[in-house]
C-alpha cells in the first residue's frame, strides 16, 4: 500500500485489488482445508498438507487414498506405509518425466495437433471419457447396491448407506452444472473459482442432511 500509493495509486483500486485477492486466494483454500480433514485421519497432518499444498490435488488424492484405506475401518500400518509410498515417491515420476521429457513430448502434440486436430480432439475425449466413466460406475454401483442395507465397518462399528453416497454424487453434479450454466449463461467468470468450493460444502450439506434423515 506505501509503494502504491508512492506511485499515485488511487486508493479505490488499491481497495478493490486487496479485496480481490483475499477473496480469490482464500475461497479456493476452501477445498484444500477440507482434504486435510478428510485425509488427515488417517495419514496424519503433515502428509496430508504437503500432498495437498505442495503437489496434488484433492480429488485425485481422495481417490488414492480410497483405494487403499476402507472408510469407517482403523488405518493398519501396512495400508499407512502403502498409502505413503503412492503419495510420496510414486508421484515423483511426474515432476522428473517434465524435467527430462515434457519438452519434446509438448513438441510431438503440438505437431499431431498441427497435422490431425479432429485425431487429437477424439484422444483427449477418449481419455476423459474412460476417467470419469469409471468414476462414476464405481459410485452409483456403490450407492445402488447398499440402498437400505448399511455397511457396518468390523472395527469400528460406522454405517454407510448407499442413499447418502447418491445423494452427495448427485447434488454435487447439480450445483457444478449450475454453476456451469452462470459461468456460461451469465458470463460469471469470478465464479470459476468459486464452483469447486461451493459444490463441495453444498455437497457436504446435501450429506449431513441425508445422514440425519437416516438415522
Amino acid at each position: 500500500m506505501k509503494r502504491a500509493k508512492e506511485i499515485g495509486m488511487d486508493s479505490t483500486v488499491i481497495k478493490e485489488t486487496i479485496r480481490n485477492s483475499a477473496i480469490f486466494s482464500i475461497v479456493p483454500s476452501i477445498p484444500i482445508v477440507v482434504g486435510v480433514g478428510i485425509l488427515m485421519q488417517y495419514l496424519g497432518l503433515a502428509i496430508s498438507w504437503i500432498r495437498l499444498e505442495v503437489i496434488g490435488a484433492l480429488q485425485y488424492e481422495i481417490i488414492a487414498m480410497n483405494q487403499i484405506f476402507t472408510p469407517g475401518e482403523a488405518a493398519t500400518a501396512s495400508a499407512i506405509a502403502t498409502a505413503l509410498v503412492i503419495m510420496t515417491v510414486s508421484i515423483l515420476s511426474g515432476p522428473l518425466f517434465n524435467a527430462l521429457f515434457y519438452r519434446r513430448y509438448q513438441g510431438r502434440l503440438a505437431s499431431l495437433q498441427a497435422k490431425n486436430a479432429h485425431l487429437m480432439e477424439i484422444m483427449t475425449g477418449a481419455l476423459l471419457g474412460g476417467l470419469f466413466s469409471g468414476i462414476l460406475s464405481s459410485l452409483l454401483a456403490t450407492g445402488l447396491f447398499t440402498i437400505g442395507e448399511p455397511t457396518v465397518a468390523k472395527d469400528t462399528g460406522v454405517a454407510t448407506y448407499g442413499e447418502i453416497t447418491l445423494a452427495t454424487f448427485l447434488s454435487s453434479c447439480l450445483i457444478m452444472a449450475l454453476c456451469g450454466i452462470l459461468i456460461k449463461k451469465l458470463n460469471w467468470k469470478w465464479l470459476e473459482s468459486y464452483a469447486l468450493p461451493l459444490t463441495i460444502i453444498g455437497a457436504l450439506c446435501v450429506s449431513y442432511v441425508t445422514v440425519s434423515s437416516i438415522k
